[in-house]
């Protein structure tokens, strides 16, 4: 896995939709930066979301 995934790579990882990763960034939920016009998540974000240490 890489260690900056796309809102699609990240969606597949949890299971979900594009669109609900991206509510999720909006909502503050799951933090994420734009490069570009496109927004990026941390590998060690998502992870922190989801519960697991790394």
């Amino acid at each position: 896995m890489s260690e900056i995934l796309t809102v699609k790579e990240a969606a597949i990882l949890l299971k979900t939709s594009c669109q609900q990763i991206c509510r999720m960034i909006q909502n503050e939920k799951l933090p994420a930066v734009t490069v570009g016009r496109e927004w990026r998540i941390s590998k060690y974000a998502l992870l922190d979301y989801l519960g697991f240490p790394y």
